[in-house]
């Protein structure tokens, strides 16, 4: 009776400490998840810090590379290759904008100036559009109860989309007021350049066992390359668009091409959203030239929307992050619903993260596994790989 009372004490405290266990792991991870809630635009510009650390990174690699003048190397160190692209980054931006500035800002002057107006055509072809449903639907002989219930559809959609325009514009004007914050992007990405090799033995070290550190190099590196094909693709994605965009729309006779197509561009970084509000602005301010030119402009947009998600953009990427479509809508609908547009932004890298630590860890498990049932061989003999000095280097 006593030693069953003594397993009985035994198994409830074994229980109440897993518990315990089980209750302060949720507690950590709702602490955590508060925590980058509340951080999430801090946690926004690291991220982009980290975005702009791996464009330039390959430049940076290439400005290092020692240079051989008769008997003598020439090699620069990292701070000033990375103060050097820094500043041919700036020069090239400068030319940008004095070639390029002043059309695009007389087209978005002229379009400041004329935007009553030219809300004033979108609403009457919108009333048109609907007056031709209409005699459409007459033509057609279709019952007066149908033709009321579409054409009440009809307009309950235009006011919903009205609405949800009405409700982004103020969220989306209130992220103007961290425009400043991106002078910070550079900083921190010249010490992630510069530091980056002591951050990953950092890490490394934090590791005890000889395995688990190689594990934890690789992760790393295939983080690393992970980050950085969607970075270049991304960016890459992002000119393409907008110098699709331009040329489209000004040989279709679309007003604004310049103006629309840089903002096409930009908007191409945020997955998702971005092209479908190009494509709106797009659209609409061509509807105020007739609706036979944005019908043009509608195909046009979907051609290219094609063309891009499953020709261009998956070449483009290349053997980076490897994602269903399906994945991706839904990360994206899930960063949406989490933290807005911040989570929109940090949907996809966030998922290729977890895809790439998930991918890690199963082939962990399945050298414990082989371990476990005493495969011969030399599993547990590999030799720890060196970190040479130019690993930590982003893209590399």
């Amino acid at each position: 009776m006593k030693k069953k009372s003594r397993e009985n004490s035994e198994l409830t405290r074994v229980w109440t400490a897993v518990i315990v266990r089980v209750l302060l792991v949720l507690v950590g991870l709702l602490i955590a998840g508060w925590l980058l809630y509340e951080l999430r635009t801090v946690l926004l510009l690291l991220v982009l810090s980290v975005f702009f650390c791996y464009l330039i990174a390959p430049i940076v690699h290439l400005f290092e590379q020692p240079l051989y003048l008769g008997f003598h190397e020439i090699k620069l160190r990292r701070s000033v290759a990375i103060t050097l692209v820094y500043v041919v980054i700036g020069a090239v931006l400068f030319i940008t904008v004095r070639w390029l500035g002043p059309l695009l800002w007389e087209q978005l002057t002229e379009l400041t100036t004329n935007m009553p107006g030219l809300v004033k055509s979108g609403s009457d072809a919108a009333n048109n559009v609907v007056n031709g449903a209409n005699s459409w639907m007459r033509h057609l002989k279709l019952p007066p109860q149908w033709r009321a219930y579409l054409t009440d559809r009809m307009g309950e959609l235009a006011l919903g989309l009205l609405s949800r325009a009405e409700t982004f514009v103020p969220v989306l004007l209130g992220y103007l007021k961290y425009l400043p914050w991106l002078i910070l992007v550079p900083v921190l990405s010249f010490f992630m350049l510069r530091d980056g090799e002591s951050f990953e033995h950092t890490l490394v070290k934090l590791v005890s066992s000889e395995r688990l550190r190689r594990r934890m190099h690789w992760l790393l590196e295939d983080v690393s390359r992970t980050m950085a094909a969607y970075t270049r693709a991304q960016v890459t994605a992002c000119i393409e668009i907008g110098v699709l965009v331009t040329i489209g729309l000004g040989l279709i006779g679309a007003p604004y091409a310049g103006v629309v197509g840089a903002l096409a561009g930009l908007l191409e970084f945020i997955p998702l959203i971005g092209p479908l509000i190009a494509a709106c602005i797009a659209i609409g301010l061509t509807m105020t030239v007739s609706f036979k030119s944005a019908m043009i402009v509608t195909l046009f947009l979907i051609v290219l929307r094609i063309a891009q998600d499953y020709v261009i953009y998956p070449r483009i990427v290349g053997r980076g992050i490897h994602m269903h479509p399906l994945i991706v809508i839904i990360a994206i609908l899930g960063g949406a619903e989490i933290a807005g547009l911040v989570g929109i932004f940090l949907a996809i890298p966030a998922v290729g993260m977890i895809v790439v630590v998930y991918n890690h860890y199963l082939a962990y498990q399945g050298l414990e596994s082989l371990r476990a049932v005493g495969v011969p061989g030399q599993l547990g003999s590999e030799p720890e790989p060196e970190l040479s000095p130019s690993a930590s280097l982003p893209g590399d």
